[in-house]
């Protein structure tokens, strides 16, 4: 990792413009991520901004780019409406927690930009963005927290304990609080979040949802069923879901007595559904959601299908897994 640390840096000393970019539906490891790394290039005296999508709603993340305003913490958004005018052939993009192309918040920044670099800790997956500048995918990483806080290590440098404290929820948040995908450089990460002044008041804070929300998920959790002997699969109704509650459902389905991977089928949109996977570690829902044209990692994967049905989607799904109903 230390050559990728040393190559990532020469790029950033070696560009005076530079994007930053994660997945569409930002969560605190991509964005948590992306503002830690945006220190460091700030660091460096480089200039650089974030995509943001000004349609995305998140409570928590909103909460935390107030945060940073608040107290004067450099933080520099752009609005992806305006990406497209700012990039140039050789700006160097950088791109955060997934490697796929349609993932991301703006696509066709990609194709603007010869200067590309991808980090990220899902598996591999056939259709990775190609010919990028440093392409670091390694699904041996908890989040990509974890790698930006290795960066921080290696760089010697520190950072508020604002930010350190978003890039441990992050952490948090990916490992379903250590309980997933987990190592000792997992921990390692943690303990130096915590040493740089991660506060675990401000962390809960954020963390904190909406009783409303907890209630909504609670009763489908009520209402999932097991597929076959290890395996539970829980339905959504026809509402519309964000990604990270279909997560946060599957999440939860993996505490329960015999359940080594969970599945949840949700409506993400009108003409979009989405299947969030996780499992233990035994079962490895990165290859079924493959199957049904997502991806992802061997215990955290999903995907999205077009245009079909709640029930459509379930068969679908139950074929995979040979499951019944």
């Amino acid at each position: 990792m230390e050559q990728i640390f040393k190559t990532l840096t020469q790029l950033i000393k070696n560009n005076d413009d530079i994007l930053i970019m994660t997945h569409k539906n930002p969560d605190f490891d991509g964005m948590g991520s992306a503002i830690g790394l945006q220190q460091i290039i700030h660091s460096f005296k480089k200039n650089s901004y974030i995509v943001l999508n000004s349609n995305e709603k998140n409570k928590s993340l909103d909460e935390s780019y107030d945060l940073l305003k608040e107290n004067d913490l450099y933080f520099n958004p752009i609005l992806k409406t305006k990406a497209n005018s700012v990039i140039k052939e050789d700006t160097l993009l950088i791109i955060l927690d997934t490697h796929k192309a349609e993932m991301t918040e703006l696509p066709e920044l990609i194709n603007k930009s010869k200067n590309v670099v991808i980090i990220d800790h899902h598996i591999k997956s056939k259709d990775y963005i190609k010919d990028a500048t440093l392409t670091y995918i390694n699904a041996n990483l908890s989040s990509t927290v974890e790698f930006v806080t290795k960066y921080f290590k290696y760089l010697n440098k520190t950072v508020d304990p604002i930010i350190a404290t978003f890039m441990l929820v992050g952490l948090e948040i990916d490992t379903n609080n250590f309980r997933l995908k987990t190592t000792k450089d997992t921990y390692e990460a943690a303990s130096f979040l915590s040493q740089l002044g991660a506060d675990n008041v401000l962390k809960q804070e954020l963390l904190q949802e909406n009783k409303d929300d907890y209630i909504r998920r609670q009763k489908l959790i009520e209402k999932s069923y097991m597929v076959n002997e290890n395996m539970a699969l829980c339905i959504a109704d026809n509402q519309i879901y964000e990604s990270k509650d279909l997560a946060y459902i599957a999440e939860q389905l993996l505490q329960f007595e015999n359940v080594a991977a969970s599945f949840v089928i949700g409506h993400l949109s009108k003409d979009t559904i989405g299947i969030s996977a996780r499992s233990l570690g035994n079962i490895n829902v990165e290859e079924i959601m493959a199957k049904l044209g997502g991806g992802g990692h061997l215990t955290e994967a999903a995907t999205q299908i077009k245009n079909s049905t709640l029930k459509k989607v379930e068969k679908q799904l139950i074929e995979q897994i040979g499951g019944t109903k």
